[in-house]
């Protein structure tokens, strides 16, 4: 990564000067860069690598970022690592930012305040270096630009003239990767159960978001169909055309076993279709994963 960042800044300014339409440097950053920094990744299965140098025409800030695809898959939602290169090409940051074009489209004149109030809330969430609390300055009056610099969690800045070596560089993005990954086991979208320890918190957490992940889910249905493995209640046969391809997905590895830091997932064999009420009631037991306990009880209770 030290190379590519090396070459950006040196190159993007002059070629900024050419037609953007086939440009070898736009299509680097689009495909070749993205990939550098995706060998860097253990966890394959479970981050897409992006960058962009503009759309049709040159952008002011290319940059090159890191979605955890149960957060988001796009720069345009969400949170993510992402390099950040200065207008002016004078350095790059590495960034936990935000996705400015969704709340730009909700929150209208307002989106500078909802990203700086949710960058706010998310620092409070992970433990952060006094180092990374940076403000960061893009050198750009486009509005995607100031409104990365107002959705900025933490920061590390890096001059052209003083890049860190390969080593260096390498450690910074695995430690604003554990930063990404802490926001997010953090992110209090659901009720957990209580008096959890740290380590099961972060488990149910992964289980949460793997279960709710909203292409996993159609990928499972469409494997798997669309009668309740446990029950065999098919809400098309109930509701009709209202209820035609409905029912919900249930991870179930055992949540105890589960790794935060992996993330490989088997359609057919790590998930089970449920109907709604099975779904809620699998998740009153003991081991939510012990599908064939739940049939025992449906069955009992049937006599």
């Amino acid at each position: 990564m030290h190379e590519v960042l090396r070459e950006v800044l040196e190159r993007y300014l002059t070629e900024k000067e050419q037609s953007f339409a086939g440009n070898e440097l736009a299509q680097k950053l689009r495909r070749e860069f993205p990939k550098v920094l995706y060998q860097l990744l253990s966890d394959k299965a479970r981050y897409k690598v992006s960058g962009s140098a503009g759309q049709g025409q040159w952008t002011d800030c290319p940059w090159i970022a890191i979605f955890d695809i149960l957060v988001t898959k796009t720069p345009q939602s969400g949170y993510y690592p992402v390099f950040l290169f200065k207008a002016d090409m004078s350095g790059v940051y590495l960034s936990l930012n935000q996705g400015v074009t969704e709340v730009k489209e909700l929150y209208k004149r307002t989106a500078k305040d909802v990203l700086e109030l949710s960058a706010s809330n998310y620092r409070a969430k992970i433990d952060i270096e006094e180092k990374d609390v940076l403000e960061i300055d893009l050198v750009s009056r486009t509005s995607n630009a100031r409104l990365y610099t107002s959705g900025n969690i933490v920061a590390r800045y890096y001059s052209a003239n003083d890049l860190p070596n390969a080593e260096e560089l390498k450690a910074d993005i695995f430690y604003y990767l554990k930063l990404y990954e802490e926001l997010a086991f953090n992110d209090p979208a659901f009720n957990e159960e209580q008096n959890l320890t740290a380590t099961e918190k972060k488990q149910y957490r992964f289980h949460y978001r793997v279960e709710r992940n909203a292409d996993i889910s159609k990928k499972v249905k469409k494997a798997k169909g669309y009668t309740c493995e446990a029950c065999n209640f098919n809400f098309e046969d109930k509701y009709g055309e209202l209820g035609r391809e409905f029912i919900e997905a249930h991870h179930l590895i055992p949540i105890s076993s589960l790794d935060p830091g992996t993330f490989q997932v088997n359609l057919k064999k790590d998930f089970a279709v449920l109907c709604s009420n099975c779904h809620k009631m699998i998740h009153k037991l003991e081991d939510a994963s012990d599908i064939k306990r739940l049939r025992r009880i449906i069955k009992q209770n049937r006599a």
